[in-house]
């Protein structure tokens, strides 16, 4: 959650539609950071406001007193509401979440957060992208308790393909997210060596603490799914993946189809401002999709 706060307040994400830089906000602004996962409960949102960079405290940001509800909608017509509470982290910071866990997400709906600050509105509607499915081959499993199959590094674009099964032709957003699963204790060893060492030499160059590098590695895109006779359905490939593989060793490897708010959040300059948000900052999005697991080795 810290990440994404400060990505809010500090990040420039860089797009390749305008490359002109909207005027920097000078007054405390809102910010809601939220995603929803299809099949899952609500996730925790942060819900705060802008900062100086220069004269303010990190927890100057919080918020604890926001009336927060999301609320799921057929169309216009609304199904339910669900009350989100205040509940404090480490550092004097919060989230807003869903106390009782059992509002399931689902893609048949459009989901609409407020957020009352005082007298002040702040909202957002996304819409939760259609399911997506991964075609398995031998080298992955979704099962993360078993012993994973084996991913040989250098064959892994070429021999197994990320194959992507969506329910029509047209164009998806797509998150791809590599979490390497060994511990720094284990010394995971490098792919390609840095320096004069094969395994990171402390738990910063293992996983920076601001954006988990080189053990988190993310990439996103816009795909255009093409009809396989083979298959008889719509495909997305992903042949050149294995770039953000950085360690040998047991890999979580989720992908995902994202909503269009976070999608633009992501890839457009200055994308806090194009994340949904009205009256505020962010990114009020959700996804779909799945994770997999392997081992890579030599």
């Amino acid at each position: 959650m810290r990440i994404m706060i400060l990505l809010i307040i500090f990040g420039v994400l860089f797009g390749c539609d305008d490359f002109t830089s909207s005027e920097r906000y000078k007054d405390d602004n809102y910010v809601i950071t939220g995603l929803l996962y299809e099949g899952q409960p609500i996730q925790p949102i942060f819900i705060g406001k802008t900062i100086s960079p220069f004269n303010d405290e990190f927890t100057d940001m919080n918020i604890d007193y926001a009336e927060v509800t999301i609320k799921e909608f057929n169309g216009e017509t609304l199904i339910d509401s669900v009350q989100l509470v205040y509940f404090p982290l480490e550092e004097g910071i919060g989230v807003y979440i869903d106390p009782f866990q059992i509002k399931i997400i689902s893609s048949d709906y459009i989901y609409r957060i407020e957020a009352w600050i005082g007298d002040e509105l702040v909202f957002a509607e996304t819409e939760v992208p259609d399911s997506i499915y991964v075609l398995l081959d031998e080298a992955f499993t979704t099962d993360s308790t078993t012993i994973f199959p084996q991913l040989i590094y250098e064959t892994a674009d070429s021999e197994h393909p990320l194959i992507i099964q969506t329910i029509n032709d047209e164009v998806v957003n797509m998150m791809f997210k590599f979490y390497c699963l060994e511990e720094f204790e284990d010394e995971p060893q490098y792919i390609i060596v840095f320096g004069d060492h094969e395994t990171p030499e402390d738990e910063e160059e293992y996983e920076n603490p601001n954006d988990g590098f080189p053990r988190r590695i993310n990439f996103f895109g816009s795909y255009l799914p093409v009809w396989n006779e083979e298959y008889q359905q719509f495909l997305v490939t992903e042949s050149a993946y294995s770039g953000p593989i950085v360690f040998y060793g047991d890999y979580e490897i989720s992908v995902y189809s994202i909503s269009q708010n976070y999608f633009n959040y992501l890839y457009m300059t200055d994308g806090y401002t194009h994340g949904g948000i009205q009256n505020g900052y962010g990114y009020f999005g959700a996804v779909s999709g799945t994770s997999l697991y392997t081992e890579v080795i030599e």
